[in-house]
Parts: C-alpha cells; structure tokens; sequence
C-alpha cells in the first residue's frame, strides 16, 4: 500500500467532519474558528517538530524529504486534530468524547508508526494522549470566551487563523520553487526554509491582525499587503531570501496572494467581532 494513502483517509475525515459542521449548523463561518485551533496547532509544531524534532512523516508525496515530512504533519496534527477540537467546541463535548477523540488520535498514531510511514524521535504516545486532552479542553474554553465577547481572545483567534493560512501558504510557495528563507538555523535548506518561514509567517499574521483590529472598516487595513510584501525586501537584499523568479513577478504574485488573504481575514474579522454570547456564529 503506498504510504500516501493513510494520510488521504485522515484528510477525508477531516473534510467529513468539517462539511458535516457546516451544513448541519448552516454556518460556513465554523471554518473561520477551524482556522484558529489550526493556527494554534501550527504554533506548537514549530517548537516541537521544527525545532525539536520530535518526530518524522513519511507520506512520500514530495521529493524533497523535509517538505515531505511537513505535509504529513499538515495533514495529522493540522488538520484532523482542530478538526475534532471544532466539533467538540460548536457541539460542547463533555469528557467522554474528549477521551475518545484523543485516544482515537494515539491508535492512529500508533497505526502509522507500526506502517513505517510515521517515526517518533523523542516524542511518546503518552504526550499525545495528554497533549490532545489539554487542547480539546482549550478549544471548549476557547469558544465559551470569544462568546463573552473577550478582545484577547477575537484578537488571538484572528491572528491564529491568519497564521495558520498564511504559514501554509507560504510552505507551498517553497514546495514549488518559488522562493526559500535561508536564516542558516540548520544546515537542510528546506528544514531552515521551514523554520525561517514560520518566523516571518506568524510576524506577517500579527501585521494582518493587528491593521484589522485597528482599522476593521478603513481602507488602512490595505497597508496590510504591502507591508508583508516589504518585510520581505531587506531579507532579499541581505541574503537571507532566495528568490527563484523574476523579482517583479514574485512581488506580483506576493501582493496577488496577499490581498486575497486580507479579503478572508476581513471576513474572519467580521465573524470574529460580531460573535454574541448567546448564539452561535453569525
């Protein structure tokens, strides 16, 4: 069996789980708090894999080994687990289902493990299991906040979520060759790629919120685009990016991809900002 093929039917679930919410509660906005328990997710990966190196995936999609070993991690920790953590937030699960859904995420685990298509390094089952308690506990407690409509919260919620779609993009922008970040962290081009990028990727999800928060309705909040594209221009100069196009069109497709995030980051602004304590998403 090729090794991709796990990986596909944790997508599928994920996929299920989430279109079941939206349709069920006839609410596409479910998608935005989704993002925000990824983005959360994504955080912890950087210290833990990227940096610790914990643990090793093995889809085998892509020919480049560490690319490679961050889309099996996109597609276990990023995408099935604030999968679950988004039904047991919108349907309020109490303990049973939380103990359920993170053993369920340990079996997996072990699955993988045993297929050879999954390596822990120092990391053990028995961190998951508590890891995934601990979130699926936060994530509860996460929408029962941002229904008291507390600012911390709609705040770090929009800068999660804008962090977990723009760290993803900008993961895909170095799987097709279109640039890397080379801070000279570790000696893999493409782990410090990884590693560079989620720095400048959760930087560049500040600048997104902190101008929607400030300027939700002004066309101030436009300043967004550009100024994550000029983050970029020192780096370029001093050596640090490594673009691999034409540099006016790697800004036209930088400021393309840019707007097109500032547009769902309004809207998640939007949903975010207008969330009552005593119903559900607008």
């Amino acid at each position: 069996m090729p090794n991709f093929i796990p990986y596909l039917l944790l997508v599928l679930i994920s996929l299920t789980i989430l279109v079941s919410i939206v349709i069920r509660e006839r609410q596409f906005s479910w998608l935005v708090l989704f993002f925000a328990f990824s983005g959360m997710v994504y955080v912890v990966e950087f210290f833990i894999m990227v940096i610790g190196d914990s643990y090793e995936y093995f889809p085998e999609v892509l020919t480049i080994r560490y690319y490679d070993n961050v889309a099996g991690a996109i597609v276990s920790n990023l995408l099935i687990v604030p999968a679950l953590g988004t039904a047991v937030a919108v349907y309020n699960l109490r303990q049973r289902w939380i103990v359920l859904f993170a053993t369920f995420l340990v079996a997996v685990e072990w699955l993988f493990t045993d297929l050879r298509i999954y390596e822990p390094h120092w990391w053990r089952m028995a961190y998951t299991w508590f890891a995934l308690l601990f979130y699926f506990h936060l994530t509860r407690f996460w929408l029962a906040q941002l229904r008291k409509g507390l600012g911390v919260f709609r705040f770090l919620s929009l800068w999660m979520q804008a962090w977990s779609m723009i760290g993803t993009v900008m993961y895909l922008m170095g799987v097709i060759g279109i640039r890397y970040y080379q801070f000279g962290a570790f000696a893999d081009m493409y782990h410090d790629d990884v590693f560079s990028g989620s720095i400048m990727g959760v930087m560049k999800a500040g600048i997104f919120a902190a101008l929607l928060a400030a300027f939700p309705h002004s066309p101030w909040r436009w300043l967004a685009p550009v100024l994550v594209y000029a983050a970029d221009v020192p780096l370029y100069y001093v050596g640090w990016l490594d673009i691999r196009l034409q540099f006016w069109q790697y800004m036209a497709i930088y400021l393309a991809l840019a707007s097109l995030l500032l547009l769902w980051n309004s809207y998640a602004h939007r949903v975010l900002w207008r969330l009552p304590s005593n119903m559900r998403l607008p």
